[in-house]
């Protein structure tokens, strides 16, 4: 029987979970988010805007070990006839994404035809930044890893009409 010198771990069908890895303690993150409305009376026009700042998203390292590999360890294939077993090279918590920021703004002019009907008609802008933060990586440990797969989506303009009677 061979010896092993790799640490005791829990393994499931997919995974492999070192023991020193449940105990896990998070750093402390900070989410903001504000929002802000105001009608100025004059020329009854509603502005507002919503900004929030949130931590990125947590990376993870995933390596896809080979039966042959693990057999090394384990002193036998993986069960199952499974080819591989995924496990992550990060603790949990150990590396984070950019921060995500984000600033949207309205303006909407208010039209009053009665005392029970009015129309608003706004324009709605996303991102006023312009933000690019990466939103996912892959986690795939390799050449491609940490690589972005998916974006903040780019500045955009919407255009808004409401009648209520």
């Amino acid at each position: 029987m061979p010896t092993t010198t790799s640490a005791p771990a829990l393994v499931s069908a997919t995974t492999a979970v070192p023991f020193s890895r449940c105990d896990v303690s998070l750093p402390f993150k900070i989410d903001i988010r504000g929002l802000a409305a105001y009608t100025i009376p004059k020329i009854v026009v509603q502005v507002s805007g919503t900004w929030q700042s949130r931590s990125g998203p947590e990376l993870v390292a995933n390596w896809n070990v080979p039966s042959a590999t693990v057999a090394q360890s384990l002193g036998r294939p993986l069960s199952g006839g499974r080819a591989n077993v995924t496990i992550n090279l990060l603790d949990p918590g150990q590396m984070y994404g950019d921060r995500v920021s984000q600033l949207d703004l309205r303006v909407a002019k208010i039209l009053r035809f009665s005392r029970a009907t009015r129309a608003t008609i706004g324009v709605d802008i996303y991102n006023v930044t312009n933000s690019s933060v990466p939103l996912t990586y892959n986690g795939t440990y390799g050449a491609t890893w940490l690589r972005p797969t998916s974006f903040m989506p780019a500045r955009f303009v919407k255009f808004t009409g409401q009648f209520n009677f």
